[in-house]
């Protein structure tokens, strides 16, 4: 119970939390290269039997917040993920203490509402019907993947939920090689097996060949195995590109399959005019995955799981539960537990409907508009310099690309490379990441922060420049025990 003198407590641990964060200079670093020993030395973490004394606790959150990494930083580009929108985390902040779970109307009857109405606004920008529109909140995109899977089981092999998969034929789910991992993972903790993950050759940029996915299914049917489910990647983790979900749509239809859009990352551009039409063709999604902290500001965790049927999830995810969820006639279809892997569940919507109420949809495009013209402004900066190569055009805000120089061969170009992104990591300035694509090592900036500024693309390409050339001049030849290997 929430007391005046435990609220003042709070109030100024609340006040010191802001403080902290609102000091940190973001013209500095973003990171601190310390090493687990040197960080341990640093803050002590050992928990006392005694406890300590609300100032010592202060002290301690001061330094949780010195020595973290700056997320909200224009430069921190290292995950899908970046600055907060400050309404979401006032709204994070009230599910905390409100602390509701989200399994009843019972307990959580306003949640339960808002939850639904988030639903309805996702489920429209992807072009579903108000009438055919369903979905939940998940604890993430892997487990949206997951769940996409299973209903693509059941709808298939309506037994499948009661007798397991003993008597079920053989079947493949199909996905491009750059799909996110969570689809081979949920293939081995499904019982369906990972190798039953049909990995689909993609083009240079990452998008799914699609002549490659009609030849897979044609393998696939040959082995007397039924192509149950097609994932088209609306956004790869890698490069942030779109597969062609109209073409993906197409293969599903005429092989009857289930299609699900991984929307995980790309689904936030629907909120933009401009770039929703990279995604068209999501409305024919039988299911769709889509996180909205990745692009939005919304704090972790923000992710969602629609559906065009209406009673799949409840058949799929429905167990009787008398303790928990009582038939009240006027409650019917709001008790979101029974469409929940989940039994407790945080109130994850609250963020989302929050930044919502202020920020509005036209709040998002314009968010979203800010990061593709920044991105678009930074892919253009690279073109622009001989010693940068762009690795692909941007379709989301994800830019890719290398240093080269046309006296070293491709082993030397991706150790510069490698040893390019590492400095950059230990001066801790700028966190960019790097991936390997095709036998390259390619340098990776996402951008998630829609106040990065021209100045700011201008310390990134010159970063790279200085290091490169620095790197260029060291003549890093022979290499013989390649560092990223």
């Amino acid at each position: 119970m929430y007391t005046k003198e435990n609220l003042n407590i709070l109030e100024q641990s609340l006040k010191e939390i802001f403080a902290g964060l609102a000091q940190r200079d973001t013209s500095h670093t973003v990171r601190e290269n310390l090493s687990p020993n040197e960080l341990k030395g640093r803050v002590d973490v050992q928990v006392k039997k005694e406890g300590v004394d609300e100032d010592e606790f202060l002290v301690k959150l001061r330094e949780v917040i010195t020595n973290s990494v700056k997320t909200d930083h224009p430069l921190f580009m290292n995950q899908m993920y970046g600055a907060q929108n400050l309404h979401a985390v006032i709204g994070d902040i009230l599910t905390t203490l409100l602390n509701t779970s989200m399994y009843t109307y019972e307990v959580a009857p306003l949640m339960t509402l808002i939850e639904k109405e988030c639903i309805r606004v996702l489920g429209a920008k992807i072009g579903y019907e108000p009438d055919r529109t369903d979905g939940i909140f998940t604890p993430g995109g892997s487990v949206s993947n997951m769940m996409s899977m299973v209903l693509a089981r059941d709808a298939r092999f309506k037994n499948a939920q009661k007798d397991g998969l003993k008597e079920v034929p053989a079947f493949s789910i199909f996905v491009s090689e750059q799909a996110h991992y969570s689809f081979v993972k949920g293939g081995a903790f499904l019982g369906i097996g990972g190798d039953n993950i049909i990995k689909v050759k993609s083009d240079y940029n990452g998008s799914m060949n699609i002549t490659s996915l009609e030849s897979a299914i044609t393998k696939e049917k040959e082995k007397n195995r039924i192509p149950l489910m097609v994932v088209a990647t609306a956004g790869t983790t890698i490069t942030g590109v779109f597969d062609n979900v109209k073409q993906v749509q197409g293969v599903a239809l005429d092989n009857e399959m289930w299609f699900h859009v991984d929307a995980v990352w790309g689904g936030s551009l629907l909120f933009s005019a401009e770039q929703a039409g990279k995604l068209k063709g999501i409305e024919m999604a039988d299911s769709v995955s889509w996180n909205l902290h990745k692009m939005l500001g919304i704090p972790i965790v923000c992710a969602s799981f629609l559906t065009k049927h209406t009673k799949a999830l409840e058949g799929s995810l429905s167990v009787v539960a008398p303790y928990l969820f009582h038939e009240k006639e006027e409650e019917a279809g709001l008790d979101l537990g029974r469409k929940s892997v989940q039994c407790g569940r945080r109130v994850d919507a609250l963020k989302l409907w929050a930044s919502l109420q202020v920020e509005g949809e036209d709040g998002f495009e314009l968010r979203i508009d800010k990061m593709m013209a920044q991105t678009n402004l930074l892919a253009q900066k690279i073109s622009e310099e001989k010693d940068l190569k762009l690795y692909c055009e941007p379709q989301s805000p994800i830019v890719c690309f290398q240093f080269v120089n046309d006296g070293l061969n491709v082993d030397q170009v991706n150790e510069i490379n490698f040893q390019i992104r590492d400095r950059l990591f230990k001066e801790g300035k700028i966190i960019l990441n790097y991936s390997h694509v095709e036998g390259l090592i390619i340098l990776r900036c996402v951008i998630s922060n829609p106040d990065i500024t021209d100045a700011h693309l201008d310390q990134i390409r010159d970063g790279v420049l200085k290091h490169g050339r620095e790197l260029v001049l060291e003549q890093l030849d022979p290499i013989d025990n390649l560092k990223y290997s």
